[in-house]
Protein backbone atom coordinates (compact mmCIF):
# COMPACT_ATOMS: atom_id res chain seq x y z
CA UNK A 1 0.00 0.00 0.00
CA UNK A 2 1.37 3.52 -0.74
CA UNK A 3 2.52 5.71 2.27
CA UNK A 4 0.32 8.41 2.70
CA UNK A 5 0.11 11.45 5.42
CA UNK A 6 -3.04 12.61 6.68
CA UNK A 7 -3.22 16.73 5.97
CA UNK A 8 -2.52 16.99 9.92
CA UNK A 9 0.66 15.24 9.30
CA UNK A 10 1.73 17.53 6.53
CA UNK A 11 1.19 20.42 7.61
CA UNK A 12 3.15 19.28 10.92
CA UNK A 13 5.96 18.27 8.92
CA UNK A 14 6.00 21.79 7.31
CA UNK A 15 5.55 23.21 10.51
CA UNK A 16 8.95 21.17 11.92
CA UNK A 17 10.39 22.67 9.17
CA UNK A 18 10.14 26.11 8.61
CA UNK A 19 10.88 26.17 12.48
CA UNK A 20 14.26 24.32 11.46
CA UNK A 21 15.21 26.91 9.03
CA UNK A 22 13.67 29.95 10.46
CA UNK A 23 14.51 29.52 14.33
CA UNK A 24 15.26 33.35 14.63
CA UNK A 25 13.79 36.96 13.17
CA UNK A 26 14.29 37.94 9.76
CA UNK A 27 14.16 40.86 8.34
CA UNK A 28 11.70 40.71 5.34
CA UNK A 29 11.60 43.21 2.37
CA UNK A 30 7.81 43.70 0.95
CA UNK A 31 4.77 45.98 0.27
CA UNK A 32 1.88 46.40 2.54
CA UNK A 33 -0.99 46.05 0.00
CA UNK A 34 -3.90 46.72 3.47
CA UNK A 35 -4.33 47.02 6.85
CA UNK A 36 -6.72 46.15 9.32
CA UNK A 37 -6.71 47.02 13.01
CA UNK A 38 -8.81 45.29 15.30
CA UNK A 39 -8.63 45.91 18.93
CA UNK A 40 -5.40 46.88 19.23
CA UNK A 41 -3.93 44.41 16.86
CA UNK A 42 -3.08 44.86 13.16
CA UNK A 43 -3.54 42.24 10.12
CA UNK A 44 -1.78 42.97 6.87
CA UNK A 45 -1.20 41.54 3.58
CA UNK A 46 1.68 41.67 1.94
CA UNK A 47 2.99 41.69 -1.99
CA UNK A 48 5.87 41.86 -3.50
CA UNK A 49 6.34 43.48 -7.23
CA UNK A 50 8.22 41.78 -9.87
CA UNK A 51 10.91 45.26 -10.49
CA UNK A 52 10.38 44.87 -14.62
CA UNK A 53 6.67 43.96 -14.68
CA UNK A 54 5.58 45.26 -11.73
CA UNK A 55 3.57 42.22 -11.26
CA UNK A 56 2.68 40.70 -7.56
CA UNK A 57 5.05 37.62 -7.37
CA UNK A 58 4.40 37.02 -3.53
CA UNK A 59 1.35 37.18 -1.21
CA UNK A 60 0.96 36.64 2.50
CA UNK A 61 -0.62 37.51 5.42
CA UNK A 62 1.08 38.97 8.64
CA UNK A 63 -0.10 40.69 11.64
CA UNK A 64 1.06 42.65 14.63
CA UNK A 65 0.00 41.65 17.82
CA UNK A 66 -1.14 44.39 20.36
CA UNK A 67 1.78 44.74 22.96
CA UNK A 68 4.41 44.74 19.63
CA UNK A 69 2.10 47.02 18.42
CA UNK A 70 2.09 49.52 21.83
CA UNK A 71 6.50 48.94 21.14
CA UNK A 72 6.20 50.37 18.05
CA UNK A 73 4.01 53.19 18.72
CA UNK A 74 6.21 54.11 21.26
CA UNK A 75 9.23 53.66 18.81
CA UNK A 76 7.98 55.06 16.06
CA UNK A 77 5.42 57.59 17.00
CA UNK A 78 3.63 59.78 13.98
CA UNK A 79 5.65 57.82 11.56
CA UNK A 80 3.73 54.38 12.35
CA UNK A 81 0.91 55.23 10.62
CA UNK A 82 2.14 56.30 7.68
CA UNK A 83 4.59 53.60 7.53
CA UNK A 84 1.09 51.12 8.35
CA UNK A 85 -0.37 52.13 5.37
CA UNK A 86 -1.38 50.45 1.85
CA UNK A 87 1.08 51.05 -1.02
CA UNK A 88 4.02 51.55 1.44
CA UNK A 89 7.30 49.81 1.20
CA UNK A 90 8.70 48.55 3.82
CA UNK A 91 11.72 46.31 5.96
CA UNK A 92 10.07 43.97 8.25
CA UNK A 93 11.55 42.01 11.27
CA UNK A 94 9.31 38.89 11.29
CA UNK A 95 8.97 35.46 13.08
CA UNK A 96 7.86 32.73 10.17
CA UNK A 97 4.68 30.93 11.85
CA UNK A 98 3.01 28.40 10.48
CA UNK A 99 0.16 26.85 11.45
CA UNK A 100 -1.64 22.89 11.55
CA UNK A 101 -5.02 24.61 10.35
CA UNK A 102 -4.31 28.34 9.40
CA UNK A 103 -1.13 28.14 7.57
CA UNK A 104 1.80 30.38 7.01
CA UNK A 105 2.01 34.08 8.74
CA UNK A 106 4.54 36.59 9.39
CA UNK A 107 4.52 37.75 12.98
CA UNK A 108 5.94 41.30 12.70
CA UNK A 109 8.03 41.77 15.65
CA UNK A 110 9.97 45.56 14.73
CA UNK A 111 10.40 48.25 11.14
CA UNK A 112 13.05 50.04 9.74
CA UNK A 113 11.88 53.76 9.08
CA UNK A 114 15.11 54.43 7.43
CA UNK A 115 14.72 51.61 4.77
CA UNK A 116 11.02 53.08 3.65
CA UNK A 117 12.75 56.92 3.67
CA UNK A 118 15.52 55.57 1.74
CA UNK A 119 13.04 53.60 -0.93
CA UNK A 120 10.88 56.72 -1.33
CA UNK A 121 14.10 58.91 -1.47
CA UNK A 122 14.91 57.06 -4.52
CA UNK A 123 11.37 56.95 -5.81
CA UNK A 124 11.10 60.91 -6.20
CA UNK A 125 14.89 61.47 -7.53
CA UNK A 126 14.05 58.82 -10.29
CA UNK A 127 10.53 60.18 -10.89
CA UNK A 128 11.92 64.01 -10.86
CA UNK A 129 14.57 62.73 -13.20
CA UNK A 130 11.67 61.30 -15.81
CA UNK A 131 9.87 65.01 -15.40
CA UNK A 132 13.23 66.52 -16.76
CA UNK A 133 13.73 64.22 -19.67
CA UNK A 134 9.86 65.03 -20.69
CA UNK A 135 10.49 68.94 -20.44
CA UNK A 136 8.26 69.21 -17.30
CA UNK A 137 10.13 70.47 -14.74
CA UNK A 138 9.65 74.12 -15.45
CA UNK A 139 6.29 74.59 -17.72
CA UNK A 140 4.21 75.39 -14.66
CA UNK A 141 6.38 78.48 -13.82
CA UNK A 142 5.83 80.21 -17.19
CA UNK A 143 2.37 80.52 -17.29
CA UNK A 144 1.28 84.00 -16.49
CA UNK A 145 -0.29 85.19 -13.17
CA UNK A 146 -3.29 87.50 -13.20
CA UNK A 147 -2.61 91.11 -12.02
CA UNK A 148 -5.39 90.32 -9.69
CA UNK A 149 -6.08 86.90 -8.49
CA UNK A 150 -9.95 86.52 -6.74
CA UNK A 151 -11.24 82.89 -8.54
CA UNK A 152 -9.26 80.58 -6.73
CA UNK A 153 -9.69 76.65 -7.03
CA UNK A 154 -8.56 75.26 -4.31
CA UNK A 155 -7.35 71.16 -4.18
CA UNK A 156 -7.54 69.56 -0.59
CA UNK A 157 -9.43 67.55 1.86
CA UNK A 158 -12.69 69.76 2.85
CA UNK A 159 -12.14 68.99 6.42
CA UNK A 160 -8.55 69.53 7.29
CA UNK A 161 -7.12 72.00 8.99
CA UNK A 162 -5.23 73.46 6.76
CA UNK A 163 -8.04 74.36 3.96
CA UNK A 164 -9.79 76.16 6.84
CA UNK A 165 -6.73 78.00 7.83
CA UNK A 166 -6.23 78.97 4.29
CA UNK A 167 -10.03 80.22 3.60
CA UNK A 168 -10.09 82.29 7.16
CA UNK A 169 -6.78 83.98 6.28
CA UNK A 170 -8.32 84.87 2.89
CA UNK A 171 -11.64 86.66 4.52
CA UNK A 172 -10.49 88.05 7.09
CA UNK A 173 -7.32 90.03 4.81
CA UNK A 174 -6.76 93.29 6.34
CA UNK A 175 -7.67 94.88 2.50
CA UNK A 176 -11.23 93.37 2.72
CA UNK A 177 -10.27 92.19 -0.76
CA UNK A 178 -13.53 89.77 -1.40
CA UNK A 179 -11.87 86.18 -3.03
CA UNK A 180 -14.10 83.18 -4.52
CA UNK A 181 -12.94 79.82 -3.50
CA UNK A 182 -13.66 76.84 -5.35
CA UNK A 183 -13.10 73.85 -3.02
CA UNK A 184 -11.81 70.20 -4.90
CA UNK A 185 -11.94 67.65 -2.41
CA UNK A 186 -9.28 65.03 -2.41
CA UNK A 187 -7.70 62.51 -0.66
CA UNK A 188 -4.08 64.39 0.49
CA UNK A 189 -2.54 60.99 2.26
CA UNK A 190 -2.55 57.64 1.76
CA UNK A 191 -3.19 55.29 -1.63
CA UNK A 192 -5.93 57.31 -3.24
CA UNK A 193 -4.32 60.93 -3.52
CA UNK A 194 -3.00 60.50 -6.93
CA UNK A 195 -6.32 59.41 -8.16
CA UNK A 196 -7.94 62.32 -6.37
CA UNK A 197 -5.53 65.03 -6.85
CA UNK A 198 -5.26 64.12 -10.82
CA UNK A 199 -8.66 63.39 -11.16
CA UNK A 200 -9.78 67.22 -9.32
CA UNK A 201 -6.70 68.67 -11.68
CA UNK A 202 -7.94 67.28 -14.94
CA UNK A 203 -11.83 68.64 -13.51
CA UNK A 204 -10.06 72.47 -12.91
CA UNK A 205 -8.04 72.21 -16.36
CA UNK A 206 -11.62 72.07 -18.03
CA UNK A 207 -12.96 74.95 -17.03
CA UNK A 208 -9.87 76.81 -16.30
CA UNK A 209 -11.59 80.18 -17.75
CA UNK A 210 -13.85 80.35 -14.35
CA UNK A 211 -10.46 80.70 -12.54
CA UNK A 212 -7.43 82.74 -12.33
CA UNK A 213 -4.88 80.15 -10.24
CA UNK A 214 -4.82 76.66 -8.93
CA UNK A 215 -4.15 76.11 -5.23
CA UNK A 216 -2.66 72.74 -3.98
CA UNK A 217 -2.78 72.81 -0.05
CA UNK A 218 -2.35 70.81 2.89
CA UNK A 219 -1.40 70.77 6.50
CA UNK A 220 1.99 69.65 8.10
CA UNK A 221 3.06 66.27 8.54
CA UNK A 222 5.99 63.60 8.54
CA UNK A 223 8.30 62.85 5.69
CA UNK A 224 6.14 59.93 4.78
CA UNK A 225 2.91 61.79 4.49
CA UNK A 226 4.29 64.10 2.04
CA UNK A 227 5.71 61.20 0.03
CA UNK A 228 2.28 60.47 -1.72
CA UNK A 229 2.96 64.04 -3.51
CA UNK A 230 6.39 62.18 -5.44
CA UNK A 231 4.23 61.25 -7.80
CA UNK A 232 5.11 61.06 -11.26
CA UNK A 233 1.30 61.55 -12.59
CA UNK A 234 0.37 64.41 -10.28
CA UNK A 235 4.07 66.32 -10.78
CA UNK A 236 3.26 66.03 -14.59
CA UNK A 237 -0.78 66.96 -14.09
CA UNK A 238 0.66 70.15 -12.55
CA UNK A 239 3.18 71.10 -15.21
CA UNK A 240 0.41 70.90 -17.57
CA UNK A 241 -1.87 72.64 -15.95
CA UNK A 242 -3.46 75.33 -17.94
CA UNK A 243 -3.18 77.63 -14.72
CA UNK A 244 -0.44 78.73 -12.65
CA UNK A 245 -0.34 76.18 -9.85
CA UNK A 246 0.98 76.92 -6.61
CA UNK A 247 1.31 74.11 -3.40
CA UNK A 248 1.51 75.12 0.11
CA UNK A 249 1.86 71.27 1.07
CA UNK A 250 2.78 72.01 4.97
CA UNK A 251 6.60 71.33 5.14
CA UNK A 252 9.07 73.27 6.41
CA UNK A 253 11.77 71.59 5.17
CA UNK A 254 11.70 68.72 2.04
CA UNK A 255 10.35 69.68 -1.23
CA UNK A 256 7.97 67.16 -2.95
CA UNK A 257 8.06 66.69 -6.79
CA UNK A 258 4.84 68.38 -6.77
CA UNK A 259 6.61 71.60 -5.20
CA UNK A 260 9.07 71.31 -7.85
CA UNK A 261 7.33 71.04 -10.75
CA UNK A 262 4.53 73.65 -9.28
CA UNK A 263 4.68 77.54 -10.87
CA UNK A 264 4.91 78.99 -7.06
CA UNK A 265 5.73 76.73 -4.08
CA UNK A 266 5.30 77.93 -0.18
CA UNK A 267 5.58 76.07 2.66
CA UNK A 268 1.97 76.04 4.29
CA UNK A 269 -1.42 77.13 3.45
CA UNK A 270 -1.28 80.30 5.51
CA UNK A 271 1.67 81.11 3.38
CA UNK A 272 0.09 80.54 0.23
CA UNK A 273 -3.01 82.91 1.31
CA UNK A 274 -0.52 85.54 2.38
CA UNK A 275 1.19 85.53 -0.76
CA UNK A 276 -2.25 86.02 -2.73
CA UNK A 277 -2.93 88.83 -0.28
CA UNK A 278 0.50 90.36 -0.92
CA UNK A 279 0.07 90.25 -4.78
CA UNK A 280 -3.43 92.08 -4.98
CA UNK A 281 -2.01 94.23 -2.57
CA UNK A 282 0.86 95.15 -4.78
CA UNK A 283 -1.15 95.44 -7.86
CA UNK A 284 -3.52 97.65 -5.88
CA UNK A 285 -0.38 99.86 -4.70
CA UNK A 286 0.98 99.89 -8.08
CA UNK A 287 -2.37 101.46 -9.55
CA UNK A 288 -2.04 104.39 -6.62
CA UNK A 289 1.48 105.21 -7.03
CA UNK A 290 0.39 106.12 -11.02
CA UNK A 291 -2.44 108.16 -9.39
CA UNK A 292 0.33 109.92 -7.52
CA UNK A 293 2.64 110.34 -10.25
CA UNK A 294 -0.15 111.91 -12.83
CA UNK A 295 -0.91 113.99 -10.41
CA UNK A 296 2.78 115.09 -9.76
CA UNK A 297 3.56 115.27 -12.87
CA UNK A 298 0.22 117.59 -14.15
CA UNK A 299 1.40 120.01 -11.04
CA UNK A 300 5.07 120.27 -12.60
CA UNK A 301 3.73 120.75 -16.40
CA UNK A 302 1.62 123.77 -15.38
CA UNK A 303 4.23 125.09 -13.00
CA UNK A 304 6.86 125.35 -15.60
CA UNK A 305 4.05 127.09 -17.74
CA UNK A 306 3.23 129.29 -15.53
CA UNK A 307 7.11 130.26 -15.18
CA UNK A 308 7.02 130.67 -18.78
CA UNK A 309 4.16 132.80 -18.50
CA UNK A 310 5.64 135.21 -16.02
CA UNK A 311 9.12 134.99 -17.90
CA UNK A 312 6.78 135.80 -21.71
CA UNK A 313 5.17 139.11 -19.82
CA UNK A 314 8.19 140.33 -18.72
CA UNK A 315 9.38 140.63 -21.95
CA UNK A 316 6.56 142.05 -23.60
CA UNK A 317 6.58 144.98 -20.52
CA UNK A 318 10.25 145.68 -22.90
CA UNK A 319 8.65 145.22 -26.50
CA UNK A 320 7.17 149.02 -28.12
CA UNK A 321 3.37 149.43 -27.98
CA UNK A 322 3.51 148.98 -32.04
CA UNK A 323 4.43 145.52 -31.48
CA UNK A 324 2.47 145.05 -28.34
CA UNK A 325 -0.42 143.90 -30.31
CA UNK A 326 1.30 141.21 -32.33
CA UNK A 327 3.01 139.73 -29.67
CA UNK A 328 -0.23 139.48 -27.83
CA UNK A 329 -1.69 137.36 -30.47
CA UNK A 330 1.72 135.54 -30.20
CA UNK A 331 1.35 135.27 -26.44
CA UNK A 332 -2.48 133.70 -26.48
CA UNK A 333 -1.59 131.48 -28.85
CA UNK A 334 1.66 130.12 -27.48
CA UNK A 335 -1.27 129.71 -23.79
CA UNK A 336 -3.42 128.01 -25.91
CA UNK A 337 -0.98 125.21 -27.37
CA UNK A 338 0.65 125.19 -23.75
CA UNK A 339 -3.00 124.41 -22.45
CA UNK A 340 -3.80 122.22 -24.86
CA UNK A 341 -1.05 120.44 -24.18
CA UNK A 342 -0.93 120.10 -20.58
CA UNK A 343 -4.87 118.87 -20.72
CA UNK A 344 -4.34 116.45 -23.16
CA UNK A 345 -1.29 115.04 -21.24
CA UNK A 346 -3.17 115.11 -18.20
CA UNK A 347 -6.58 113.46 -19.84
CA UNK A 348 -4.24 110.50 -21.33
CA UNK A 349 -2.87 109.79 -17.85
CA UNK A 350 -6.08 109.72 -16.41
CA UNK A 351 -8.01 107.72 -18.86
CA UNK A 352 -5.06 105.20 -17.94
CA UNK A 353 -6.01 105.79 -14.37
CA UNK A 354 -10.11 105.37 -14.90
CA UNK A 355 -8.89 101.94 -17.05
CA UNK A 356 -7.07 99.93 -14.33
CA UNK A 357 -9.98 101.62 -11.65
CA UNK A 358 -12.70 100.09 -14.35
CA UNK A 359 -10.64 96.51 -14.09
CA UNK A 360 -10.75 96.73 -10.36
CA UNK A 361 -14.23 97.59 -10.33
CA UNK A 362 -15.79 95.05 -12.77
CA UNK A 363 -13.46 92.17 -11.19
CA UNK A 364 -15.54 92.79 -8.01
CA UNK A 365 -17.95 90.32 -7.18
CA UNK A 366 -20.11 93.19 -5.59
CA UNK A 367 -20.61 94.72 -8.96
CA UNK A 368 -21.81 91.80 -10.79
CA UNK A 369 -24.19 91.34 -7.96
CA UNK A 370 -25.46 94.97 -8.51
CA UNK A 371 -26.29 94.35 -11.83
CA UNK A 372 -28.82 91.86 -10.57
CA UNK A 373 -27.08 88.59 -11.00
CA UNK A 374 -26.98 86.14 -7.99
CA UNK A 375 -24.45 83.64 -6.99
CA UNK A 376 -25.80 80.12 -5.89
CA UNK A 377 -24.28 77.61 -3.66
CA UNK A 378 -24.50 74.07 -2.66
CA UNK A 379 -22.69 72.08 -0.66
CA UNK A 380 -20.29 75.53 -0.60
CA UNK A 381 -19.64 75.01 -4.11
CA UNK A 382 -20.63 77.87 -6.82
CA UNK A 383 -23.37 76.80 -9.01
CA UNK A 384 -23.30 77.42 -12.78
CA UNK A 385 -25.45 75.20 -14.26
CA UNK A 386 -28.91 73.75 -13.66
CA UNK A 387 -27.64 70.34 -14.21
CA UNK A 388 -25.33 70.79 -11.40
CA UNK A 389 -27.98 71.53 -8.83
CA UNK A 390 -28.52 67.79 -6.83
CA UNK A 391 -32.28 67.66 -5.25
CA UNK A 392 -32.72 67.62 -1.43
CA UNK A 393 -30.08 69.67 -0.48
CA UNK A 394 -30.18 73.15 0.51
CA UNK A 395 -29.21 75.93 -1.51
CA UNK A 396 -27.86 79.52 -1.05
CA UNK A 397 -28.60 82.10 -2.56
CA UNK A 398 -26.44 85.83 -2.51
CA UNK A 399 -28.00 89.05 -3.79
CA UNK A 400 -27.04 92.31 -3.66
CA UNK A 401 -27.92 93.18 -0.46
CA UNK A 402 -27.47 89.39 1.04
CA UNK A 403 -27.94 85.85 1.56
CA UNK A 404 -31.01 83.60 1.85
CA UNK A 405 -30.89 79.75 2.47
CA UNK A 406 -33.50 77.47 0.26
Amino acid sequence: MTESYTLYELNEYIKRVIALNFPELIWVNCEIASVKEVKGNVYLDLVYHDDKSDEVTAQMQASIWYKTHLFLKNKLGALLPSLLSGGTHVLIKVFVAFNERYGMKLVIEDIDPSFTIGQMEMNRQKILHQLQNEGLIFVNRQRPIPSVIQRIAVISAHNAAGYIDFVQQLTNNIYGYRYDITLFSASMQGQYTERDVCKALDTIAEQAEKFDVAVIIRGGGSKLDLAWFDNFNIGAKIAKSPLPVITGIGHEIDNTVADVVAGISLKTPTAVADHLINHNAEFESGVINVEQWIVQLAQRILKSHEISLVHITQLLSLIPKDKLNTHRTQLQLVVHQILSTAEARIQNHKDKLDFADREIHFLNPKTILSRGYTLIRQEDKIVSRKADLKSGIPVNIEFQDGKIDL
